[in-house]
């Protein structure tokens, strides 16, 4: 096998990861706070909303990896997807942020619970098969980083574009409900544009062909959790999750709230934060190659959770040194999206030394069950930590309610972040091993 891919195939590639990130941040940064601040919702049932539509994602995401793994069509087993999903996620996205004409909280709360569950059934479709595919476009450990790295930039300029461009929108359309349903409408076209851009650059994509397989889709699943690797990559990425579905929807409360600035400056925030990530993924690349995926990462661990821990103590007299800790955070986060991503598909090859099967979908279905969940974990912990603190929608909020922001967007991450070590430290799918695993499938498969 040639192991350099075309660059054009890893740019169409990296392209189809900005709609799906434009998702991701927009919902996630910006809907806590559209329920509470615009339609009123008590922030621990806003953040209800937002975590049950989730719970489905755990049965759908590893059903929509299975029904890819046995896809029979013209464009192989995971680009019709990418196809059908682009029109139905754009759609959903804009009708999220449509303000609902009802008398009731609970009403307008399942409301939006019902549109959440349906953008995240339509992500779903979309991302599975998106993300089943490096797996089956190279088998080479370190070409992999280098197509991860494709998509992470393009990751990253989703979430600048979301996280950039949403409050300058919501302003220009007028602010409130009119102009979140402005931002969510520009949003939802873009949404559609770049997965479609997704579908088209990866036209070029190897594919394997699909086998039906000997055991139930259940029973996959189950044995999807008997892969070590993988389980310990998993719990690491949850708990890192956590933190960063925290720090999405914790943002914009803390630019507001605790730094007291305006509302637009979380578009100038994540520019710096996003930026910055954008820039060093060609950096972690090379730091990974030559020190390997795993001693790199744990670097970029060690400077998000000392940066996490810095914001601790950031007076809003200093908006200086709170933007140096937001670049310094960028470089940290830049690891936070190269790594895990390109070490899934190495867990992916154990399991085919084990089960001689090729299910990149099972697997990648229940990475991102757990992903969304954890992302979802993030906003609820948010509210609940806004109500126990005493939040009300007003210009000044109390000194408690400062003090929760605080504690919850930079302690509660920070903590996570080195609980995420623990599982993380035990992980040793090297490359001498995925290499000696690799060799071993290829005997396997010429006996």
């Amino acid at each position: 096998m040639n192991h350099k891919l075309p660059l054009s195939l890893k740019i169409g590639y990296g392209i189809g990861d900005i709609g799906s990130n434009i998702f991701i941040v927009g919902s996630g940064m910006f809907l806590l706070f559209f329920l509470t601040n615009v339609l009123g919702i008590e922030p621990a049932l806003a953040g209800l909303a937002l975590l049950i539509p989730k719970l489905w994602d755990v049965i759908s995401d590893p059903i929509m990896g299975a029904i890819s793994d046995v896809t029979h069509s013209r464009w192989g087993r995971r680009r019709p997807y990418l196809l059908y999903a682009s029109i139905p996620f754009g759609l959903t996205f804009f009708f999220l942020f449509i303000a609902p004409n009802t008398q009731s909280e609970f009403a307008t709360v399942a409301w939006v619970a019902l549109l959440f569950a349906l953008s995240c059934t339509a992500f779903t479709v979309y991302n599975i098969p998106y993300s089943a595919m490096v797996a089956e476009m190279t088998d080479d450990y370190n070409e992999r980083m280098s197509v991860t790295s494709f998509r992470m930039v393009g990751s990253s300029i989703g979430v600048l574009l979301a996280g950039g461009l949403a409050m300058p929108l919501v302003e220009f359309g007028g602010g409130g409900a009119a102009g979140f349903r402005f931002m969510g409408m520009l949003l939802g076209v873009l949404i559609t544009f770049f997965c479609l851009a997704g579908f088209f650059g990866t036209r070029r994509a190897k594919t394997i062909v699909a086998i039906k397989p000997k055991i139930p889709a259940l029973d996959q699943i189950k044995i999807a959790f008997r892969n070590t690797p993988f389980k310990l990559l998993m719990a690491m990425y949850f708990l890192q999750s956590i933190a960063i579905g925290i720090l999405m929807a914790g943002q914009i409360y803390y630019v507001k709230y605790v730094m007291g600035m305006p509302d637009t400056y979380v578009g100038l925030v994540s520019a710096v934060l996003f930026i910055t990530a954008i820039v060093f993924i060609p950096v972690w690349v090379r730091i990974g190659i030559k020190l390997g995926k795993i001693r790199a990462y744990t670097i970029g661990i060690s400077i998000l959770t000392v940066m996490l821990l810095s914001l601790l103590f950031t007076p809003p007299s200093q908006p200086i040194v709170f933007f140096i800790q937001m670049f310094l955070l960028g470089i940290g986060f830049s690891s936070f999206q190269l790594f895990p991503f390109s070490m899934l598909p190495d867990t992916i090859e154990f399991d085919e030394l084990q089960s001689n099967l090729r299910r990149e979908g099972v697997f990648s279905g229940v990475w991102a069950s757990g992903q969304k969940t954890a992302y979802a974990l993030g906003p609820s912990l948010i509210g609940f930590t806004l109500s126990l603190s005493g939040f009300a929608v007003a210009p000044e909020q109390p000194d408690s309610v400062i003090t929760g922001i605080r504690l919850i967007f930079c302690l509660g991450t920070a903590g996570l972040f080195l609980l995420s070590l623990i599982p993380f430290l035990r992980y040793d799918l090297t490359e001498s091993r995925f290499s000696e695993i690799k060799a071993n499938i290829h005997s396997t498969v010429n006996k």
